[in-house]
């Protein structure tokens, strides 16, 4: 942790600003990032409800909608990582529990929103995990339902040909 206090009281009061800018953005990044991922948890709560439902005809739409916030998320994530990148070697950390202890403003505010944000990732987890499973059983019930329906096509295709006529031919001998 001295270490990072010298870093920081070595920096001028531009570097300082600089970061203190980071910082901010980073938080606004975290916020937009929070959003999003709340946005995700309620639309795998949808997903999670339409394969309890069998409401298999909204299904597409609820994945495109999530796939939809998930390209949202991963514009945010690389911009987020870009800015991180460049704040840890502007104070020359490896990471920002490097900087524990120390009165930077809105570093607290940021690793806050950081574990908020693994929470609701945490959440929509446990509920992507169980709509996986889910999905897995609907795809084992419809297997089971075509093979089914292909067996009882063959019984039914036996039953429906028309009877062909082949010729007979007897050769009466006594005459």
């Amino acid at each position: 942790m001295e270490r990072g206090h010298e870093i920081i009281k070595d920096r001028k009061i531009g570097d300082l600003v600089d970061t203190q800018e980071i910082i901010n953005y980073l938080l606004r990044l975290s916020d937009a990032k929070l959003t999003l991922l709340k946005k995700l948890l309620n639309i795998s709560r949808d997903q999670e409800r339409i394969l309890s439902t069998d409401e298999a005809e909204n299904l597409d739409q609820v994945l495109e909608k999530k796939q939809g916030v998930m390209d949202k998320i991963d514009l945010l994530d690389r911009e987020f990582l870009d800015k991180y990148d460049i704040l840890k070697k502007a104070l020359g950390i490896g990471n920002l529990q490097e900087l524990e202890g120390q009165n930077i403003p809105g570093l607290d505010k940021l690793q806050e929103r950081i574990g908020e944000i693994m929470e609701v990732l945490g959440e929509i987890n446990i509920i992507d995990e169980n709509n996986t499973k889910k999905i897995k059983e609907n795809i084992s019930k419809l297997q089971g339902n075509l093979k089914t329906i292909q067996t009882g096509k063959k019984v039914i295709s036996g039953y429906g040909k028309p009877l062909e006529e082949t010729p007979s031919i007897f050769i009466d001998k006594k005459r």
